[in-house]
């Protein structure tokens, strides 16, 4: 029953989506981008590093690089003048981070829709980039109306103990007048200056100038009766204005920071507007006092907002993450998945108290987001690139953990149970009838094309296949594909014609917890000791041992062939043995491995720790060696 229920959630991820000629590659980035720049590069030192510029793309896979910027005791940044990129069809973007002038580390990211956003999450650098296009008809009046700003400032660029010692985070509103000026602006925000306490602070007759190639400035006067070091943002910064004027970039010449403005939503239906998929980055310093997880981190990623029954969306999102702690221990990123509401308010905002607000752009194409208390962060959504073929057609966007539906940047791992959306994938709708599920169903097959570690030489296998139709196909990895964050090639091929083919990065593992009813968002396929379904009418209780149904745990000992029964003695138990934790309590796992007698599904069994909130549908979190998700919940009773 949890397998059959997966599989009838149908295009959803999809849905609503505008149409795209053709899908993205190298040529698709051509052209000049304005960018700006804010990190950490955190070897032994953590040295802070802000730029900005201009990038060039050639159409065919390098760049040329124009910045300026600051770095410790100098007054230009050091930066290469060239690099390469990659673009694929998903629209994941792989880039020579110009800031490190050894070449030798990347930014991860994606081309969305008006931005580029990327971070170096899988090196030792911790930073924030986006790019827009250069305008070419802009003005003062490019600039009108209400606008959403957040900022962060690694003030001084000082470090202490893997944090910024002094990060001040804003997000306000001010309204610009198309001529130049943003009159009076209350700027609110918090600063480890003052106690990280919510201040307000009052900037003067404010300007901005707007050239037409959309570069510009804009002018913050300081606060009257503050001291410098109190200022949460002040002076003059570079301002780069999208064409459309919906978005714009910036910071300061001399200074660590980064400035981001949307402009502001109006209309009736904000939930309406913030759905389907969104590419994000995210840099953030978590400085409250005596606490273990201080410091700075980063991430890239991507989010699909799928509407409730209540109205508003639930958020499943997936952040490749990098923390200093984790670079400088030396275990490198990890990837990490969420379910989370995401209701508005009717203006387009929203704020979680002591972590962030967030704001909807005027045409639902960006999402900005700042830090609250102790939490500095500075977080930005674009609108991913929409996707369409003809034919057989498998959606480089549409290749997901069948259990949570985690979007497409997310990692894929040996032995874990994916979907794959498109068109025209099957002329029938088949179900694997027996184990061990048949490389071909309903005249369908689904190729994995990969280079084994230290091999020069491609190698190519068919997936097992649970599920056919011609929206959706679901089938189990095998479990000797790379875990080493190398790309994992997909294609299918319906009575012999082939799809295009679509990439998913590589990881060890890639935990989802199936849901009821399916589709990655609420309670978690989960029996308690008599093989009944947890749930609000039957919830579990401490102490109870509970069986959490799951993919994407990695490969096992001993080996299964993928889509074969799991065998029951002895148990083919995972290698890497997850944490498991209940309301953020750590529970004791007893067993996590293949369920027996089942063909490519994962079971945890853990005891429900004492501590938990009673009465309430608890968090759920599985914690392995390179990743982490807090998707699902399970109620929890007396």
């Amino acid at each position: 029953m949890i397998y059959r229920s997966l599989f009838l959630l149908g295009a959803t991820l999809l849905a609503g989506l505008p149409l795209a000629a053709q899908l993205p590659s190298n040529a698709t980035l051509k052209g000049s981008y304005y960018f700006r720049y804010l990190g950490v590069n955190a070897t032994s030192t953590d040295v802070p590093l802000a730029g900005q510029g201009m990038l060039t793309f050639d159409g065919n896979g390098g760049f040329t690089v124009t910045a300026q910027g600051v770095t410790p005791g100098t007054s230009t940044l050091q930066t290469l003048t060239s690099g390469t990129y990659r673009l694929i069809s998903s629209g994941i973007f792989k880039m020579t981070n110009p800031f490190d002038t050894t070449g030798n580390t990347s930014l991860f990211g994606n081309l969305g829709v008006g931005a580029i956003v990327a971070s170096s999450t899988d090196t030792y650098y911790l930073d924030m980039f986006i790019a827009i296009p250069v305008s070419t008809a802009a003005s003062n009046a490019t600039l009108t109306g209400s606008y959403n700003v957040a900022s962060m400032d690694f003030a001084n660029g000082t470090f202490t103990n893997g944090a910024a010692a002094n990060t001040r985070n804003t997000f306000f509103t001010m309204t610009a007048d198309g001529k130049g000026g943003l009159g009076t602006v209350s700027i609110s925000g918090t600063s480890q200056s003052l106690n990280s306490a919510a201040t307000t602070q009052t900037s003067a007759g404010a300007t901005y100038t707007v050239n037409a190639n959309g570069s510009g400035t804009v002018n913050f006067p300081a606060p009257s009766g503050v001291t410098a070091a109190n200022v949460l943002l002040a002076g003059n910064k570079t301002l780069y204005v999208s064409s459309d004027g919906n978005l714009f970039i910036g910071g300061g010449a001399s200074g660590y920071d980064f400035i981001i403005g949307v402009k502001s939503f109006s209309g009736s239906s904000p939930q309406n507007s913030l759905s389907g998929l969104y590419v994000t980055n995210l840099l953030n310093n978590y400085a409250a006092p005596n606490d273990s997880s201080d410091g700075i981190y980063a991430s890239d990623g991507s989010a699909n907002e799928i509407p409730n029954a209540s109205g508003g969306p639930v958020e499943i999102s997936h952040q490749r993450n990098s923390y200093d702690g984790d670079i400088s221990s030396g275990s490198g990123s990890y990837d990490f998945t969420q379910a989370l509401d995401f209701t508005l308010n009717s203006n387009g905002t929203v704020t979680y108290s002591g972590f962030g607000s967030y704001a909807l752009s005027a045409n639902g194409t960006y999402v900005l987001g700042g830090g609250d208390g102790t939490n500095y962060q500075l977080n930005f959504y674009a609108k991913a690139l929409p996707m369409n073929g003809s034919g057989v057609f498998l959606d480089p966007q549409g290749v997901v953990n069948a259990a949570s539906n985690v979007p497409f940047t997310a990692q894929v791992a040996p032995g874990e149970v994916v979907t794959l959306y498109g068109s025209g994938m099957a002329t029938q709708t088949a179900t694997a009838q027996s184990l061990p599920f048949p490389t071909t169903l309903g005249n369908v097959q689904v190729t994995m094309s990969f280079t084994p570690s230290g091999s020069s030489t491609a190698t190519t296998e068919s997936m097992p296949l649970y599920y056919v139709s011609p929206t959706q196909i679901s089938g189990v990895v095998p479990y000797d594909v790379p875990t080493d964050g190398s790309f994992l090639t997909f294609q299918v091929s319906n009575n012999g014609t082939k799809s295009n083919s679509t990439k998913s990065y590589t990881g060890q593992t890639s935990p989802g917890v199936f849901t009821v009813p399916p589709g990655g968002i609420g309670d978690g396929a989960i029996l308690d000791s008599k093989f009944n379904l947890v749930s609000s009418s039957n919830p579990g209780k401490v102490g109870d041992t509970v069986q959490i149904f799951l993919t994407g745990l990695g490969t096992v000992t001993p080996t299964v062939a993928a889509g074969a029964a799991a065998p029951s003695n002895p148990l083919s138990k995972a290698d890497n043995m997850p944490d498991v934790y209940i309301d953020g309590i750590q529970a004791n796992v007893t067993y996590a491995g293949l369920a027996p007698q089942l063909g490519g599904l994962y079971q945890i069994n853990v005891t429900i720790p004492s501590g938990v909130t009673t009465n309430n549908d608890d968090s759920l979190e599985i914690s392995t060696v390179d990743a982490d998700n807090i998707q699902a919940n399970i109620p929890i009773g007396q």
